[in-house]
């Protein structure tokens, strides 16, 4: 039966993550992607409070295995890039790769990196971390949980959490014309991180998107 597998790991264990020695206070978010072959160009959001992508950029140029890192969409605040690795720097990525699973949603900051998983086998986790420990990748299973007990039934393919964050945010008056609430406040009342609140209202949002508006397309993976 397909279920979820959500591994954490220390934020320099996703080569990315060496961002925050010099910018811990940048949230990074990868799409989700099924890497294959021996390249990955994944594409991934930086939200950077300080509104300097291009620094951001200069930083990532320096890493050895990235090919390259282009900055795709400058919204300020909130940059798409795309990332081509060098094939000996895969990592987690040819882990996911190996063992089938697909990514849900994987973000990262200066506390570490959370990884969702679908697998569609009972045993994909266990070589996922496998392969993880193979290449001496410290990651923690932090949760796993069979796809039904996963979504709610809102008919949105939302998650427990997604549907809390999305529901609290709209009962505080996050989306009003005069936002009442930030989400500080909302990730507070709920007991984790702000980055973490936001990353579950984008993937809510994507749910939504998905499920309401581009139902009648194929979905993103």
């Amino acid at each position: 039966m397909p279920s979820i597998a959500e591994f954490t790991l220390p934020p320099a264990d996703f080569p990315l993550g060496r961002v925050f020695d010099t910018r811990p206070e940048v949230l990074l978010e990868l799409d989700r992607v099924v890497p294959s072959g021996d390249t990955v160009m994944p594409y991934f959001w930086v939200l950077d409070p300080a509104d300097d992508l291009d620094a951001v950029q200069s930083v990532f140029a320096a890493f050895p295995e990235l090919r390259s890192a282009e900055l795709l969409v400058d919204m300020g605040d909130r940059g798409l890039f795309r990332a081509e690795w060098e094939p000996e720097y895969l990592g987690i990525m040819a882990a996911i790769a190996a063992s089938g699973v697909t990514v849900v949603s994987a973000t990262g900051s200066a506390d570490g990196w959370r990884f969702e998983l679908r697998a569609t086998e009972d045993e994909q986790p266990s070589v996922f971390r496998e392969h993880c420990c193979d290449l001496d990748i410290d990651v923690t299973l932090a949760r796993l949980s069979r796809l039904s007990e996963t979504t709610t039934d809102s008919g949105y393919d939302l998650t427990p959490d997604q549907y809390e964050a999305l529901c609290l945010a709209y009962d505080e008056g996050y989306y009003g014309d005069k936002r009442s609430v930030d989400l500080a406040t909302l990730a507070t009342a709920v007991g984790i991180s702000r980055q973490a609140f936001a990353s579950r209202l984008r993937c809510g949002y994507r749910a939504l998107i998905e499920a309401a508006i581009r139902s009648d397309r194929p979905k993103q993976r």
